[in-house]
Parts: structure tokens; C-alpha cells; sequence
């Protein structure tokens, strides 16, 4: 006669195989074909218990800038397909509800609304500079937003976040560290003009990773608005030799007005501005621009990007590969295997779980996750690292794959704060 697997043992099984899934020894998928459907064609995988509602929210579309990144909140949608196909989560399959908050405050304001109103359990990936609206409505609500990709304190600090990177602040602070382990002999500060208060946030940050490596600071220089010419603005920047952090509205142009007139002098910017359209129009040019993120980028060979880029190819090849996405597929793997643990899930058993979180294991896409406050002003700063990298013959790679990638910035964030 056979024995019944209590409930505790049927979670452990669930979890082992999620662990398994996402970061453990999977095969090579099969490439998807007219015959086989892929993922996203039945992402419930065939299975009928009630789904698990979750909610991703960035800004996917931007209708003032005429642009859409279907490939970013394709990363939830991949792992959540994923882990459909193996099974769901104790059975249930995960519906992933996308709302793009279109770069406006008011709709970021409606996503949260209407995560709220359609009982989602948590809200799985944020990344969006609109957190200062959507937070305070999930924290009234008591629902958990896991994978939080922080861009200001508010994302650092109220208890609604889960944040798994140093996100914005880390990134700034890094910079000005990269550029001084790089050589630079001054560091310079380009952004776009019109940003306001956020302007001077990138320049302190900068001037502080610049100063622990003992680099001096020259100058914040301003993109005028709807400048086809860079070269004044890069003329200002480099003067005397100084290396440059930031970013332009056109950063191809950008990057090729660096390589021509201060060939010399160094770069980093954001990840997110160095897209496939970018690095295609720059070519050559682009080859040694560095960049600061809180993860390794998509091409590191760490079994957590091997099985997000498997999970993409089978979810759908036609989709791009983007950090953006790989953050996305981060944040659902790890809510995945938190829920398979709980006998009920509710937005408060998430929250309660997520907040207990001892070394979870990140698939070497970040260091493993402890959601234990390390800096009194940001209780939510759980992961105080960044990770530097370069653009190497037209991709996005560690910057010095031969040690570890995760340079800790936890004091120099104390420090960029008061």
C-alpha cells in the first residue's frame, strides 16, 4: 500500500523541483517549431486548479517616446511558464497580469489600483521610477512587492518592498568606483537636461564612488534639450583629461561623440541604455564602454542566466534577451519558490515569508538573498553589491570575469546619504 505525502513533504518535493528548474541541471530545451506550441502559446501548462495571481509593473511602453520592450516583463512571464510546465506551484499554475505604467504617474497609480482590486497575492517585479506612487498603495494594502529593482528611498524602505539589488543609487555610487579602479584621472558627470533634483543625486553619487577611489571630481554637465550635437557637451565633460559617467536621450550618439573627441577618456552609463539598437548603431565604437548593475548580465555562464536564457528560448525565441528581462526573471523564480512553501498563500503569508529570508540561493545572478536589514536609513538595502561590466564584441560581459563579480557599495551608500 502506498504512503500519502503529508503536506509538509509535498512542499519540500515542490520546492526541491523548483530549485531544480530554475537553477539546477535542466537539459536543453527543444527548439520550439510550427508543431510544438511554446510556452507562451499555453503558459498554464495544461494545469486546472485556480491560478496564483501575481502582478508585474515597469514601464514597458512609453507612448512619449513611441517605444515598446515586450521583452522586459517577458522575463516573469518566462519563469512563471516555466514553472507552469513543471507542475506550478503546488499544482497551481501562476497567472502573471502585466501593467506598464507608461513613465506617468497616473497610471502607474491605476497598475496599483488594480493589483489591489484583482486580489494578486504579491506584485512580482517593479522596476519604475513611479515606486514613489505605486509602494504606498501595496504597503495600505499589505501586498508584497517581491524583486523590487529600487530607484529611489522609497524603494529601500517601505516594508511593501523586497528588493534584491542596490538598484539606482548603487549603480551611481559604482560608477565613480569603476571609473577610478579603471584608471581615470578625473571624473565627470553627463545627463540629460530637465531631470531636476535627479541630476544632482547622479552627480553626488558619483563624486563619492569617484573619491573612495581617491579620484577628484570635475563637473556635472547637462544635455541641452532636442541637442543633435554632442560635442560641446563632451568637450565640457572630458576637459583636462576627465573621464565620464552617465547618459544622453541619444546614447549612440552619445558614445560615438566620446570615441571621437576624447578617445583617451573612459565611459560608463546604465546597462538599460546600452540596447541591441545601440550597440548596432555604435559597432566598434562601443567596444570597452563599461556600465554598473546590481546583477551580472545575461551572458555570464552562472546556472541561473543559463536557465533564464533556456527559459526564455522556450518560452519564445523571437523575444529578445535583456537584463531588464533577466531582472524579471529573477524576481519571479524567487517568489515561485517562496510560495511552494506555504500551506496558504495570501499577499500576508507572502510577505511574512519573504521576510524571513536566510541565504536563498540566486543562482549566481546575485549573492544569495537574505532579507535582513543592513543599513538603519534603508532597511530594505539587502543586497549593498554592484557588478561591473564592458561591452565585449557587441555584448554585455563582466568587466573581470576572473574574480567575483559582486563589489560591495553599502558604505559608500551610507556615505552618498549622510
Amino acid at each position: 500500500m502506498k504512503k500519502r505525502l503529508d503536506t509538509r513533504t509535498a512542499r519540500a518535493v515542490s520546492c526541491a523541483m523548483l530549485a531544480t528548474l530554475l537553477f539546477g541541471c535542466s537539459a536543453n530545451p527543444t527548439s520550439p517549431s510550427d508543431s510544438v506550441p511554446t510556452r507562451k502559446d499555453d503558459p498554464y501548462a495544461g494545469l486546472t486548479e485556480p491560478p496564483i495571481s501575481v502582478m508585474t509593473i515597469g514601464n514597458w511602453t512609453q507612448p512619449l517616446l513611441g517605444t515598446s520592450n515586450p521583452e522586459f516583463p517577458a522575463g516573469a512571464e518566462a519563469a512563471a511558464a516555466a514553472v507552469n510546465a513543471a507542475g506550478g506551484v503546488n499544482g497551481r499554475p501562476i497567472q502573471v497580469i502585466v501593467c506598464s505604467d507608461e513613465l506617468t504617474p497616473d497610471v502607474a497609480r491605476q497598475c496599483a489600483r488594480d493589483a489591489v482590486e484583482q486580489k494578486v497575492v504579491a506584485v512580482v517585479g517593479l522596476q519604475t521610477v513611479n515606486e514613489t506612487t505605486i509602494l504606498p498603495i501595496l504597503e495600505s494594502a499589505g501586498i508584497p512587492a517581491v524583486g523590487v529593482y529600487p530607484f529611489t528611498e522609497v524603494g529601500l524602505s517601505s516594508p511593501a518592498s523586497f528588493p534584491d539589488v542596490s538598484g539606482f543609487i548603487g549603480q551611481t555610487v559604482g560608477m565613480g568606483l569603476q571609473l577610478g579602479a579603471a584608471g581615470a584621472e578625473e571624473v565627470s558627470v553627463v545627463v540629460p537636461g530637465g531631470m531636476g533634483g535627479i541630476s544632482t543625486a547622479i552627480r553626488d553619487s558619483v563624486e563619492v564612488g569617484a573619491a573612495k577611489a581617491d579620484v577628484p571630481f570635475g563637473d556635472l554637465v547637462q544635455v541641452p534639450a532636442k541637442s543633435p550635437d554632442l560635442s560641446a557637451v563632451v568637450a565640457a565633460a572630458t576637459g583636462d583629461g576627465a573621464s565620464v559617467a552617465g547618459f544622453a536621450n541619444d546614447e549612440a550618439e552619445f558614445v560615438r561623440s566620446m570615441r571621437m573627441l576624447a578617445p583617451d577618456s573612459f565611459l560608463t552609463t546604465f546597462p538599460f541604455n546600452l540596447t541591441s539598437k545601440v550597440l548596432e548603431s555604435v559597432g566598434e565604437d562601443a567596444e570597452g564602454v563599461m556600465s554598473v548593475e546590481g546583477f551580472v548580465p545575461p551572458t555570464s555562464d552562472t546556472p541561473g542566466t543559463r536557465q533564464f536564457r533556456e527559459d526564455m528560448e522556450a518560452y519564445d525565441p523571437s523575444i529578445p534577451v535583456t537584463a531588464t528581462g533577466l531582472h524579471e526573471w529573477l524576481a519571479m523564480s524567487t517568489f515561485a519558490r517562496v510560495a511552494a512553501q506555504l500551506d496558504l498563500l495570501s499577499p500576508a503569508t507572502v510577505k511574512d515569508a519573504m521576510s524571513n529570508l536566510r541565504n536563498l540561493d540566486m543562482g549566481g545572478i546575485t549573492p544569495p538573498y537574505s532579507t535582513t536589514a543592513q543599513d538603519p536609513r534603508y532597511p530594505r538595502l539587502f543586497n549593498p553589491t554592484v557588478v561591473f561590466q564592458k561591452i565585449e564584441n557587441g555584448q554585455t560581459v563582466l568587466q573581470h570575469p576572473e574574480q567575483s563579480p559582486f563589489v560591495p557599495v553599502g558604505d559608500l551608500i551610507t556615505t552618498s546619504t549622510g
